[in-house]
């Protein structure tokens, strides 16, 4: 594994928390992220189920308390 095969450790602290995604299309999602990549794709799970979220659509992730 080389070091750009690495998530970004900075990503990595939101996996498993419950967060709040707010989105370029001015919509939020929240959920227990279970996945994240380099490129913010993020897969929530949520009380509908999984969604996942592209990248380029997140404008910032808030950790809920």
């Amino acid at each position: 594994m080389t070091n750009n095969d690495q998530v970004n450790k900075l990503f990595l602290q939101f996996k498993g928390k419950n967060v709040t995604v707010d989105l370029r299309d001015n919509n939020q999602a929240s959920g227990k992220i279970i996945a994240i990549d380099n490129y913010l794709n993020i897969v929530l799970e949520n009380e509908n189920g999984i969604e996942t979220l592209k990248g380029g659509n997140v404008v910032l992730v808030s950790i809920n308390e």
